[in-house]
């Protein structure tokens, strides 16, 4: 009687295999390393760590944060071009590493058109023109004229290479001068701001609403086309007698160019999902707009963005201080 029962448990048992083998394989079926190319409290690690729950939760596995700051965020991208393209490794991409820097450091180590495959877009956002309270200047007018009668007088900070060259090609359109003191990420720079040690910067939202909503910077103007939800009350620069001036920096994820189309097409999904729901409300609520793409699209758009960069970078004449 047993041995008459065992040999149908034990057909079910090889039947059963090859699909037990096969789920346990699934992609994902370890933690997901997230390269964050930036240090701790700037946008790229606060968009980060919104999404980190959520993505974990809809992935099954945990997405693990490595914040690796340093060269303008080309440090942790140059890390993540050279990572086992297993699926097991992704990083942010930010808009200053990813098309901006490789117009202003030609001698990168990784090409990012050839070096990796997109994911997906994250979000699109502003930035944000702050200045210390201590500026004797309201209004953009006021600070570009109190600029203008003392050419140098002031520091300007950059926590990525974005902020820089959109605040030197702002400055030249004004025709003011003021000094560049670079720092390793949005977060360092606005508390260099907030300190005191420069006068104005660009930054993204998630660092600068807090600071402007608490008194401790004073917003002046943003640098989208259209104002921004958060800051209704500050014009954009287009509005300020800037016309046609409009930057918008935005993040992606994206991996090693040779890992499996499974893994992108898993991980697009999942992402696309949670900046559809709930995460993507609390990221527009911190001033960033959930944009999510195919994996197609963003290739298409970090290749045109690469293109517009190295033409304005050029436009203007701009050289790496950093």
């Amino acid at each position: 009687m047993n041995r008459l029962i065992s040999l149908p448990l034990a057909a079910c048992l090889a039947l059963a295999a090859p699909a037990m083998a096969a789920q346990s394989s699934a992609y994902p079926n370890k933690p997901i390393r997230l390269v964050v190319p930036f240090p701790p409290g700037g946008g790229t690690d606060l968009v980060s760590r919104v999404m980190q729950p959520a993505l974990s939760a809809e992935l099954g596995q945990q997405i693990l944060i490595d914040n690796r700051g340093g060269a303008q965020g080309t440090l942790g991208t140059a890390i993540a071009a050279t990572a086992n393209p297993d699926g097991y490794t992704v990083v942010i991409s930010e808009i200053g590493a990813t098309a901006v820097a490789p117009a202003l450091m030609p001698k990168l180590s990784f090409d990012v058109a050839k070096d990796f495959v997109g994911i997906s877009q994250l979000i699109e956002q502003p930035y944000i023109m702050t200045v210390h309270p201590s500026v004797q200047a309201k209004t953009l007018a006021e600070f570009i004229k109190l600029a203008q009668s003392k050419p140098n007088s002031m520091n300007f900070g950059s926590g990525n290479v974005t902020a820089h060259v959109a605040q030197e090609a702002f400055f030249q359109a004004a025709k003011i001068k003021l000094t560049h003191i670079p720092y390793r990420g949005s977060g360092p720079s606005v508390a260099a701001a907030v300190g005191g040690e420069v006068q104005t910067l660009f930054s993204g939202p998630g660092a600068a609403i807090p600071q402007i909503k608490s008194g401790k910077l004073r917003g002046l103007a943003v640098t989208t086309a259209k104002r921004t939800p958060q800051l209704p009350e500050l014009p954009t620069l287009a509005e300020s007698g800037f016309k046609g001036f409009a930057i918008s920096g935005w993040y992606g994820l994206m991996g090693p160019v040779k890992m499996p189309k499974e893994a992108v097409t898993v991980l697009n999904k999942a992402v696309t999902k949670v900046l559809n729901g709930e995460t993507g409300k609390l990221l527009r609520d911190r001033g960033y707009e959930p944009v999510p793409t195919t994996p197609a699209e963003f290739d298409k758009f970090t290749r045109e963005e690469i293109a517009r960069w190295s033409k304005a970078v050029k436009e203007y004449n701009i050289q790496p201080d950093f």
